[in-house]
């Protein structure tokens, strides 16, 4: 499969975007400053983050600016604090800034097919496995049934442009902000590699509810909570979605749907009676 680099200053730009839209979000007293006085925004100003974070005004102003080239790890660390941002925001920052660019998103090989198919059949649960852009690479019985999961397809265009798929789910906008998290925390991985923004591009242009969150730069590296789903011949299923990866293939992630939390506390408090 053919890959094309993207310039340079496009994740920077990214990078930029993204740091701008967290400073204008927080607020001063939720740093120690002052929130009265005239502003012409509600966040902070770029001198006040340089100022927390101990860097030059001009750095900070080149970061939001797209001209990250040669920004040390200190300096990006140095800014992740001083704008609160979560681990997985962090991650996403120093992703986003890396040096080498990173690596390149990889066709699976038959093999890859062959070995992962095995894993994901030995599994009770609903589980499948997936590339960094959420292509099926192997998938269960349980999730064909319950999810319609199918190999080389997309979990992102089944969720956001299949609405009679995405509507089962019982908190379908969280489950979607869940998804974008994810896709733009892995985008950081692979900065250079043109695959991620064809992809959020063609899902925006189709999808309101990616549109709203891939907007808003939201980030992170797993589900937050349990999910509920409507099954057409099982009724109401929760789930707590799993993520795993592999130590030996970091590109591919493991997505299982244990029973719920409240379905295992009340198995577990069960069993407690029968003894």
């Amino acid at each position: 499969m053919e890959r094309v680099s993207s310039p340079v200053p496009e994740r920077y730009r990214r990078l930029g975007e993204f740091l701008r839209l967290k400073r204008e979000r927080l607020l001063p007293d939720e740093v120690g400053l002052p929130s009265s006085g005239r502003r012409r925004t509600q966040g902070l100003r770029r001198e006040e983050v340089a100022s927390i974070a101990n860097v030059g005004v001009s750095w900070y102003t080149w970061l939001e600016q797209g001209r990250a080239a040669g920004a040390s790890i200190e300096v990006l660390d140095a800014v992740a604090a001083a704008l609160r941002l979560d681990a997985d925001e962090h991650r996403y920052v120093l992703g986003l800034a890396r040096v080498d660019g990173g690596a390149r998103v990889l066709e699976p090989s038959p093999a890859d097919y062959s070995r992962y198919a095995g894993l994901a059949e030995t599994i009770t649960a609903p589980a499948y496995v997936i590339d960094p852009c959420w292509r099926v690479i192997a998938t269960n019985n349980p999730a064909r049934e319950c999810f319609e999961t199918e190999i080389g397809k997309s979990r992102l265009e089944k969720f956001f442009l299949e609405s009679d798929f995405s509507t089962r789910f019982l908190n379908e906008d969280l489950i979607g902000r869940s998804l974008v998290e994810q896709f733009r925390a892995q985008s950081a991985r692979y900065p250079e590699d043109l695959i991620f923004d064809r992809t959020a591009q063609r899902l925006r242009a189709r999808s309101a509810l990616f549109r709203k969150y891939w907007d808003l730069h939201v980030v992170g590296e797993s589900y937050r909570e349990d999910i509920t789903f409507r099954h057409a011949k099982l009724g109401l299923l929760t789930f707590e979605p799993l993520s795993l990866t592999f130590d030996d293939e970091a590109q591919l992630r493991l997505i299982t749907y244990l029973p719920g939390r409240q379905a295992r506390m009340s198995s577990a408090g069960s069993a407690r009676e029968a003894k």
